[in-house]
């Protein structure tokens, strides 16, 4: 292989290896985020939903925001590593057309698309921060009921 091809190899996994570093921080701070939720729910739980829970309720909120903002940054952090293993994959396939990569690619996009069709249009990043907003909506549920008590 010519040093450039090495390069781009070499620059292609390490953006591999950054997106996925991305998912593995992703699906910590999501962890992290359900069980102060928990906890919170839990304190809830014993403290009831009166005024004096107002605290609990509006962190809950506030870790539920986080928990949405950290997960868009941290999308849009992987889609940036992975574009731009994309291109290099563009650019290796210029380099050696006999690979196909595109074709392969293309090929294996319809197969995973034929073999669930119903999740085509399923965004997985939205899935977590739709979690989170899960988390948010609770949180702004419960600081109203308790501002009624």
């Amino acid at each position: 292989m010519s040093e450039t091809t090495d390069i781009l190899i070499s620059v292609a996994e390490q953006e591999f290896a950054q997106a996925k570093q991305s998912e593995d921080q992703r699906a910590n701070i999501t962890g992290l985020v359900i069980v102060v939720a928990s906890a919170i729910q839990g304190g809830l739980t014993q403290t009831g939903l009166t005024k004096s829970a107002l605290p609990l309720t509006l962190m809950l909120i506030a870790i539920g925001a986080f928990g949405m903002l950290a997960s868009i940054k941290l999308y849009e952090r992987f889609r940036r590593h992975v574009r731009l293993k994309f291109k290099i994959r563009q650019r290796l396939e210029e380099l050696y057309p006999d690979t196909r990569l595109q074709a392969l690619l293309d090929l294996t996009r319809q197969e995973q698309q034929k073999d669930f069709p119903f999740l085509r249009g399923v965004r997985l990043y939205l899935i977590w921060v739709w979690l989170h907003g899960f988390i948010v909506i609770l949180g702004i549920i419960y600081t109203i009921i308790a501002l009624l008590h």
